[in-house]
């Protein structure tokens, strides 16, 4: 099999942003949609898939994480740039070189407390960056963590850069809520927030946009979040907009709102005569 017929995967290193996943969830996503959107992007790889199926659609991601969105941004713009950096990092990679990489994207530890002049200089070094270093900077550190060589695959990334460039794609940073001002009936919402270390009422915030969403008769799918403590239920459990799609048994649990249960239960009834 040449490189160019895999299917794409995340172009950087995720937890859960595993194409295995997406392919499970392209099992759930009904026949027709509006836009899709996505306003906690993470590793993107239902995303990625649905480009890759669907060519003519409109894609709308999104992220309050300003770093993964300037990822992607570059990803569509300066690829080629990107690639040449990121190579850089991996040729010159030890646990040296990781620090202060890591260093310049948390500039408090780079040492010094807040305020002292290593930490001003470490600010400024972090401001100085331009678009396509500080992305260069967030694939190494997602490709490096805990390894000593660098997860990065090329191939893959161009890949994922094409077809950036040949769909409908804008990638904002904004609030995850900002999208009830767009979202219209029967667009596809792949809604996957990050529960584990939340703020307080993160939970009601969230539950609120699912509400809203339904409501306007978008369609919700969400894979299985992490629960909040061990040994207690999942999230969605006690959400009334939410209910199980489809559950492989081995850990991989798919939810989807009423819109979109009552659209796949259609489609299931027609297919079965």
């Amino acid at each position: 099999m040449s490189p160019r017929s895999r299917p794409l995967h995340p172009p950087y290193l995720h937890p859960g942003g595993t194409r295995r996943l997406a392919d499970f969830a392209l099992e759930c996503v009904p026949e027709y949609f509006g836009d899709y959107y996505e306003p906690f992007l993470g590793g993107g790889a239902l995303a990625i898939a649905l480009m890759e199926r669907n060519p003519g659609r409109t894609f709308r991601l999104s992220s309050d994480d300003s770093e993964l969105v300037i990822t992607w941004q570059v990803l569509q713009s300066d690829v080629g740039r990107l690639v040449r950096l990121v190579g850089e990092h991996r040729e010159r990679h030890d646990h040296v070189h990781r620090a202060a990489v890591e260093a310049q994207a948390d500039p408090e530890s780079a040492g010094g407390s807040s305020g002292s002049t290593e930490s001003s200089r470490a600010v400024g070094a972090a401001r100085s960056l331009s678009p396509v270093e500080r992305a260069a900077r967030f694939v190494y550190l997602r490709g490096s963590a805990g390894r000593d060589t660098v997860a990065f695959d090329e191939v893959n990334l161009r890949g994922v850069a094409r077809l950036l460039q040949n769909r409908d794609v804008t990638v904002r940073e904004r609030h995850f809520y900002d999208i009830v001002a767009e979202v219209r009936e029967e667009d596809l919402v792949y809604f996957d927030p990050p529960f584990a270390g939340a703020g307080p009422g993160f939970d009601r915030e969230t539950r609120s946009l699912a509400n809203t969403l339904t409501a306007r008769g978008a369609y919700l799918l969400a894979p299985e979040p992490s629960a909040p403590g061990t040994g207690e239920p999942a999230v969605y459990t006690g959400w009334k907009t939410m209910a199980v799609a489809a559950d492989r048994g081995d850990g991989d649990r798919l939810w989807a709102n009423g819109t979109l249960d009552r659209v796949r239960r259609r489609a299931a009834h027609r297919r079965d005569g």
